[in-house]
């Protein structure tokens, strides 16, 4: 079989051979899939796979895909780039008519923040092309039968691992602001233990030791500005007690930031 060049950059063909066993579901039963993709070689061949066990409903775009949510649909899968809207456009109109739905957004592109972006918008999950085929199945099996993961581990590691990279870039803009573990853990689609675990495994230190290391780090350089007070910066960098600020910053830096100041106004 010669595998055209377009299919070979969107799908991971290391796993093309899906078994058929226990796929085949009687048409009455099937749920619905809506497949949203421009490109017409890459939906047949997911429609393809996916008819084994759903009913597809495929769109090219964001109007097609809105008149198709007149129909009965379990699950969406939505290319991120579209001819008439992005991907987001379809997944907001999809969360406004049909809220509770599960979304699976699926795009070429390595961004974290866009894999943020995808989880903040409702996306239930965010897969990178080239696309497992088998993967694909498996998460549709997860998220519509709820079928354990077992076997898949790699596959959800090397997401969970994109998600998180995403989460700390996220965090490196916003260390200033109110970032709460339960907030972190839903833009990452995690429970809180499971998202403190990933973290960990990922960064060798906990969240909360890493948004301060964050924090800190930007008030010692804040700390040259001569202009700026102690409790503004602290104020500034996230923390809301002047106390906890001066506590956290002498154990990183073993002294306190007015003598952090102070060391840095001899030098010049």
């Amino acid at each position: 079989m010669v595998i055209p060049k377009k299919v070979k950059e969107n799908f991971d063909f290391i796993d093309h051979f899906i078994p058929t066993n226990n796929l085949c579901v009687e048409a009455g039963g099937k749920k619905s899939i809506l497949l949203v993709e421009d490109d017409a070689v890459v939906r047949d061949m997911i429609k393809f796979i996916l008819e084994r066990k759903y009913k597809v409903l495929e769109a090219s775009g964001y109007s097609e895909a809105i008149n198709l949510l007149k129909n009965p649909v379990d699950l969406a899968i939505i290319d991120y780039l579209l001819p008439d809207k992005d991907g987001f456009g379809v997944l907001k109109a999809v969360r406004e008519a049909r809220p509770s739905i599960p979304v699976i957004m699926i795009t070429a592109y390595s961004s974290e923040s866009l894999a943020i972006k995808a989880v903040k918008a409702g996306a239930t999950d965010y897969i990178k092309k080239p696309l497992s085929l088998k993967y694909l199945m498996k998460r549709l099996s997860e998220i519509l039968e709820g079928e354990d993961s077992n076997g898949y581990s790699e596959e959800m590691i090397r997401r969970d691992e994109f998600i998180m990279d995403g989460i700390t870039s996220y965090i490196e803009n916003n260390y200033n602001e109110d970032l709460t573990l339960d907030k972190l853990a839903r833009m990452a689609c995690m429970d809180k233990y499971k998202f403190c675990r990933v973290f960990k495994e990922k960064f060798g230190q906990g969240f909360r030791s890493y948004l301060n290391r964050i924090r800190i780090r930007n008030a010692a350089e804040l700390l040259k500005n001569l202009d700026l007070s102690i409790t503004e910066i602290a104020f500034f960098v996230g923390y809301g007690n002047v106390e906890h600020f001066e506590r956290v910053f002498k154990k990183s830096y073993r002294v306190s930031p007015r003598e952090y100041r102070r060391k840095l106004e001899q030098k010049d």
